[in-house]
């Protein structure tokens, strides 16, 4: 069969990383050609203020030699411009008046650098940051001036300013905001940066706009809208970029602010894709490598006619490469509502920590000063896994101590531009005989885009290389602490009649004797559960055996009223507002509804618990059951009471019990009710048949959960609802969420355990013991351990 003619516009990194996936999915099905506007062949746009600041050559930058292009049969075209696409005739035109044909089509013409139109704007010494021309023009000129101001304030603009002062100029940052980098520091980081950079010799001019350029036929100083003047006789422009989607929008594909593409990277013309600086995708754009590799994945698969899932987006982070500097931003920091952010900030180590919680999981974080760590709060934010207090605090305070290569976990992150795990690594190493980074680069791509993890790279290859390596890790392992699996902690604890945390480090031989963020908190909800009266890490306190606040990381405490079947009573809010006046609570409420009383102090416990004189729901160690009543249609008249009874009685029995997981279940009001799978593990559904229960929905998720069973009566829902409940308890890891246990146990499985009167009767008298024994705080003379990890 004859080829199917591909042609590239773009020979960057994110046309040519596609290429390369494509010819790893099907090396014969295409016959490629590649063009590139630039002399040179693929190379790394990224390294090039490496290059200004003495750390790399322009030569090392080169990506891809003319042999690879040989080697895979790739007609690639240097220094030549695609002046036109006919979409009509599948012909592109080139400035070199060359025709041709193409069956797919892929644009990759990434961006241009946003110049402003100022008067003097032409003048010799005014250059941009984009290439290795302009990367040789800067270099050339420091030769001879002195003098230099980089506007822009950004990333690139800070790069480019260490390198200038490499070249030993004398460099001034003019930024039209009020911080540097504010696109992804917030104020008091970018401060913590400026300081660091003043003492490396770097000046800053914030709030500034530039409104001329003077000088004769060279540039010799900048004038401000303020009137005030700089002299400089070499200005980089570092102001941004803006995507290149003028030869899509002449042609007639669907433009915005870039090349708009569907969740293929396809564009209006399905034989046209996009990839890259220079596509819209859902209304962004993304200017980093980490997504548009993700993109060219996508893209290669789909061209290949490959079932791929589609490109749903990309999580967004930046590192500074300043030597002396170390600055890591990921996801987003600055968006409002809903969440929670936590700081530290130690002024004697000049280091900050930030990271920002969105229900519950990491939406974002930020480092300055000290990076350790920063491939796991990467790794934990991709996941989305969900934070209790405790855990969120062991993350803000882990900077202070350094977690070594071998407590990282096999499925963690070390490359995250080339999305290169640790296991990845270790295997590459061991089947190949790998002695080097470089060889690691070459092999596994870890620390060829960016180079940002090439110190981790090499602490992982010295682990390997030492006598300390276990590389017999098993994926089932508790934590990288441990060669134990959960199931053999909790049997060991349980046998061993181990009490504490310490005790486990000590008796069960813990690599890691302060542990990790991941078994440190899991083992306080074992322990919790398997042995009775351990009280956890003393976040809660409690106070006549029911009332119950959490105390934050700021020594004050928030009480939550319970509310059963989500209905509030005139009385309960008058309550809260006599105590809120009184003792000045704010008053917030969370994601789900729930009332917060917050800012509380310990010594006014006591006092308010009176005043509301309700009974309050205990707090465990990041676990609770929620459950929802969703509302009909507006005015449908369905009879909602038994729905509303039921949902009170569940809150009721599940409100003093410990999971390994928070657990939401929604139950619809009427027939009308509402499909919340999308938020809801488990949703139950009243239908003309019975009451349907669904489980196995997730935030992420866009569809309804999987059938699980029909009841027949009221009760019987009840009953089979409390029965899972109280058999996740038992078997479900540590964090794992019901979508992930129902997958692990089988649905046909759970219908079994639900359906059967003997078990679910078993299952009923262990939930009624447990929340009995919670809700009444018994002593630990009378309280037995829950045996957990069991499968019926």
């Amino acid at each position: 069969m004859a080829k199917e003619k591909l042609v590239v516009i773009g020979n960057g990194m994110a046309g040519v990383r596609c290429v390369e996936e494509i010819i790893q999915h099907d090396p014969d099905r295409f016959s490629i050609s590649i063009f590139g506007n630039e002399k040179y062949l693929n190379y790394n746009r990224i390294l090039l203020s490496s290059v200004l600041q003495g750390n790399s050559s322009i030569e090392q930058l080169t990506i891809r030699q003319s042999d690879w292009y040989a080697r895979n049969h790739i007609n690639v075209f240097t220094n030549e411009t695609v002046m036109d696409i006919d979409t009509a005739r599948k012909i592109i035109y080139t400035n070199k008046n060359r025709i041709v044909p193409f069956d797919k089509l892929i644009i990759a013409t990434g961006s241009t650098p946003i110049v402003p139109s100022l008067q003097g704007g032409s003048k010799k010494g005014i250059v941009k940051f984009r290439t290795i021309e302009d990367c040789r023009q800067i270099m050339n000129a420091s030769e001879k001036s002195r003098k230099a101001a980089v506007i822009g304030g950004g990333l690139l603009g800070l790069e480019a300013a260490q390198g200038l002062i490499q070249l030993g100029m004398d460099v001034h940052v003019v930024h039209n905001a009020e911080r540097i980098m504010n696109k992804q520091l917030d104020d008091k980081a970018a401060k913590l940066l400026q300081n660091l950079l003043e003492a490396q010799g770097m000046n800053f001019l914030l709030k500034r706009e530039t409104e001329r350029f003077e000088g004769k036929e060279r540039v010799e100083k900048l004038i401000f809208t303020d009137g005030m003047e700089l002299e400089a006789n070499l200005v980089v422009i570092a102001a941004g970029v803006t995507p290149n989607s003028k030869l899509a929008k002449a042609c007639g594909l669907m433009t915005n602010r870039g090349i708009l593409v569907n969740d293929f990277m396809q564009t209006s013309n399905s034989a046209i894709y996009a990839v890259g600086e220079c596509a819209e995708h859902r209304g962004k754009i993304y200017g980093l490598v980490k997504p548009l590799y993700e993109q060219g994945k996508v893209l290669a698969a789909h061209i290949c006619g490959k079932d791929v899932p589609p490109y749903q987006g990309s999580t967004l982070s930046s590192k500074l490469k300043i030597s002396g500097t170390n600055v890591f931003s990921a996801g987003n920091l600055f968006e409002k509502g809903f969440t929670q952010a936590m700081t530290l900030y130690d002024e004697d180590e000049k280091t900050y920590k930030k990271i920002v919680y969105k229900h519950n999981k990491i939406a974002g974080f930020l480092l300055v000063g000290d990076l350790n760590g920063h491939v796991r709060l990467m790794d934990m934010m991709e996941r989305k896994k969900k934070f209790s207090d405790e855990e969120k605090l062991f993350l803000l305070n882990s900077s202070r101590e350094k977690y070594p290569i071998s407590s990282m976990a096999n499925t963690g992150i070390v490359c995250s531009c080339n999305s290169v795990t640790k296991k990845a690594i270790i295997e590459a190493v061991s089947a190949n005989g790998l002695e080097t980074a470089e060889e690691v680069k070459n092999c596994t791509k870890a620390s060829g885009t960016c180079g940002g993890c090439k110190p981790l790279v090499e602490e992982l290859l010295s682990y390997i290389k030492s006598d300390e390596f276990h590389e017999d890790i098993e994926p089932g392992t508790f934590c990288p602490c441990t060669n134990l699996s959960e199931e053999e902690v909790i049997e060991e604890i349980q046998i061993r009649g181990l009490l504490n945390v310490p005790e486990v480090f000590a008796v069960l031989g813990w690599r890691n004797q302060n542990g990790c963020c991941v078994c440190v908190p899991a083992l306080h909800y074992i322990l919790r559960m398997a042995v009775p009266g351990y009280e956890g890490d003393g976040q809660s306190i409690f106070y006549q055996d029911t009332h119950n606040a959490v105390k934050e990381e700021d020594g004050t405490y928030t009480i939550i009223p319970q509310i059963y079947g989500g209905e509030v009573s005139a009385g309960l809010l008058k309550k809260i507002g006599e105590a809120a006046e009184q003792y000045s609570i704010a008053v917030a409420l969370s994601h789900d509804g729930r009332i917060l009383l917050k800012g509380l102090m310990q010594e006014n416990l006591a006092a308010i618990w009176d005043i509301l004189n309700t009974k309050l729901i205990p707090i465990p160690i990041n676990n609770a059951v929620r459950v929802l009543l969703q509302a009909g249609s507006k005015g449908c008249g369905c009879p909602r009471d038994s729905s509303r009874n039921m949902a009170k009685r569940l809150q009721g029995k599940s409100e003093y019990l410990l999971l390994p997981n928070r657990l939401e279940i929604g139950i619809a009001a009427c027939v009308h009710g509402k499909n919340s799978m999308a938020v809801h593990d488990i949703e139950v559904k009243v239908q003309e048949q019975g009451w349907e229960i669904y489980i196995g929905g997730t935030e992420a998720s866009q569809l309804r959960g999987e059938l699980l069973a029909i009841a027949s009566t009221e009760e019987e829902t009840e009953e089979m609802l409390c029965s899972l409940v109280q058999y996740f308890r038992e078997s479900a890891r540590y964090q794992e969420t019901l979508k992930e246990w129902a997958d692990r146990m089988g649905i046909i499985h759970l219908r079994e355990v639900v359906f059967d009167l003997e078990l679910r009767n078993i299952l009923l008298r262990r939930l009624e013991k447990d929340s009995s024994g919670s809700r009444r705080r018994l002593p630990v003379t009378e309280r037995e351990p829950v045996l957990i990890n069991r499968r019926i």
